[in-house]
């Protein structure tokens, strides 16, 4: 970071979004991260303008990114601070994304996940049951499809998502598909996740899909909400993520 320069190059406006989304990326790393803890100031904008080797602009318009992220908290002679993880957006997708990819904490953000997608999928599977149209089983289809074909993780990553955001979008709730927009970085994560930690030989990761988009076809909704549950339970188990003790 220290070799940014802070030159003739940063009056453009693309070459400030780029030093100013290196240093969000930094700093909201630090502070998802546990780095820099709740209450800790950040520094001023010169510290942070010679620690990064950028301007005072880039600076600023780094602190508004994370400060409308929740992440931040700027006051007169207070400084900029951290906020508490309480006041965090955490389905903010770099947010998220930064909390799944933390050293600490990044499996109870997972089971966090988890336990969120536990709690809407199963429904949005039985309502997308109920009015699911040729066009979106097409999308369920089409992305079964590109799950058994693909070549690489990413590729079935990518897949894998469609056929998620096909459900949400086949119940015909604007407020499903935009909450899975929203978590759309996470997802992509665990499912990464699920894929190293699952042998390439078994295909039962496809099956699990598969179940969801047959009982989905048939109408079904009761059966759609039992096998994304087991779709869910056994992705959970695959990840071995274990609900904290009482009273942790």
């Amino acid at each position: 970071m220290a070799g940014m320069n802070s030159g003739a190059d940063e009056t453009s406006l693309g070459t400030r979004e780029r030093f100013h989304d290196a240093v969000v990326q930094a700093l909201g790393k630090r502070i998802v991260g546990g780095s820099l803890a709740a209450g800790a100031s950040i520094g001023t904008e010169q510290e942070l303008c010679d620690q990064f080797g950028t301007s005072r602009t880039v600076i600023r318009e780094a602190i508004k990114i994370l400060s409308a992220k929740g992440l931040l908290d700027s006051r007169p002679r207070s400084g900029t601070r951290v906020t508490d993880h309480s006041e965090w957006h955490l389905l903010d997708p770099q947010v998220l994304a930064w909390r799944l990819g933390a050293i600490d904490g990044s499996e109870r953000a997972r089971l966090d996940l988890y336990e969120l997608r536990q709690s809407f999928e199963p429904a949005a599977a039985e309502l997308a049951a109920a009015r699911a149209t040729p066009q979106t089983l097409h999308k369920m289809k089409h992305a079964l499809l590109g799950m058994t074909l693909a070549s690489s993780a990413d590729e079935k990553i990518e897949h894998d998502l469609a056929f998620h955001t096909a459900i949400l979008a086949a119940t015909g709730n604007a407020f499903y598909l935009a909450l899975g927009s929203l978590i759309s970085a996470g997802l992509k994560h665990v499912f990464k996740v699920s894929l190293e930690q699952t042998a390439k030989e078994d295909e039962r990761w496809i099956r699990r899909h598969q179940n969801v988009y047959e009982a989905i076809a048939e109408g079904n909704g009761q059966a759609a909400a039992e096998q994304m549950k087991n779709l869910l339970r056994e992705a959970q188990e695959v990840q071995k993520l274990e609900p904290p003790k009482s009273g942790s």
